[in-house]
């Protein structure tokens, strides 16, 4: 019979390799850097006054009660260094789009088993924005990736993109990495843009809504507009959050039915004109809102007022837009 060390060696050789191969600084050791830069570089935001500035027009007709502004446009996303994939974890690093590590940022997983039953467990990312969670056994889907950001002297809870454009299951046993962005605008997850184009919570960006009253003969109401009336809608950025460009926009809508959704907004502060074709102004007022520190400023106002976004709930879906809308009725002048 072979002594017993004989039969150690292999298995002891096996686990000084193993150690020796991770790092006892940095969870970055053992990856790989990209092709295209270490993904650790950074670009410095351009300064507000000094961005360049663009302009949009749509024209919505008929019966469409809703418009994408920013449509499948998305701000440059940053690099991230490759990392490798670690057995029974999920791990990576969470960004906004100038490629600097967000700390404190929350990401949650879910894995199923058989028999319909859930095990959670969930991260906070460090200085480095890098997270890493020790994921329960079955089948695993991300549920939830926040991150509270800075925005009108407060913090507003907001979901997070996944870099790669998809949340797909994974199982456990495999393990993944899946880096995260805050974007101040884009489309949300492609399933719900299919099924909802004209939920706001389809879109990473904020949202107005528009309401008001149709005219019919049998019922004239005071400030309802005739069908075919057209509107103007003019926004126009003051302050943007995280922002690469200005960008103005103008919408003229043919009134056919009693709302309009502005979707898909670049994060910010606007002011908001809604005038009639002819150029008479349109009066306006919030409707019903929650956190009234936000919205329409002043709430009642006739043709020009401005315009901040509602942050939503603290519980976040992942990849799902966390703004409330803003809820804006206008009447006939």
């Amino acid at each position: 019979m072979k002594p017993l060390y004989r039969h150690m060696i292999p298995v002891i050789m096996s686990l000084l390799l193993i150690a020796c191969s991770k790092s006892d600084t940095s969870p970055e050791d053992g990856d790989e850097n990209p092709g295209n830069g270490s993904g650790n570089e950074t670009r410095t935001p351009i300064p507000y006054d000094k961005l360049p500035t663009s302009s949009r027009e749509f024209t919505i007709l008929g019966p469409q009660f809703y418009v994408d502004l920013m449509g499948r446009q998305r701000p440059v996303l940053p690099a991230f260094k490759a990392t490798n994939v670690k057995p029974g974890t999920l791990k990576g690093y969470v960004k906004d789009i100038y490629g600097r590590p967000l700390p404190g940022a929350q990401i949650g997983v879910r894995s199923s088993i058989i028999g319909g039953g859930y095990s959670s467990a969930s991260a906070t990312s460090d200085a480095n924005g890098f997270y890493e969670i020790l994921l329960p056994v079955g089948n695993v889907e991300i549920w939830g990736a926040k991150y509270l950001m800075d925005y009108e002297s407060a913090k507003a809870p907001v979901s997070l993109f996944p870099a790669d454009s998809n949340l797909n299951s994974f199982n456990s046993t495999d393990g993944a990495v899946k880096n995260f962005i805050l974007l101040p605008y884009g489309q949300g997850r492609p399933d719900q843009i299919s099924k909802g184009p004209y939920w706001p919570s389809s879109y990473l960006g904020a949202a107005i809504h528009l309401s008001y009253t149709l005219r019919t003969q049998s019922l004239p109401l005071p400030g309802s507009f005739p069908v075919g009336t057209i509107i103007v809608i003019k926004l126009t950025p003051l302050d943007l959050v995280h922002a690469d460009e200005k960008v103005s926009f103008t919408i003229r809508k043919v009134i056919e039915s009693n709302e309009l959704y502005i979707n898909n907004i670049p994060i910010g502060r606007y002011k908001i004109e809604v005038k009639l074709e002819s150029g008479a102004n349109i009066l306006m007022r919030e409707n019903i809102n929650l956190k009234p520190l936000y919205g329409m400023k002043p709430k009642q106002a006739t043709g020009v007022a401005e315009v901040t976004f509602i942050p939503g709930d603290p519980e976040i879906l992942a990849w799902y837009g966390n703004w409330w809308i803003v809820p804006i009725i206008i009447e006939h002048p």
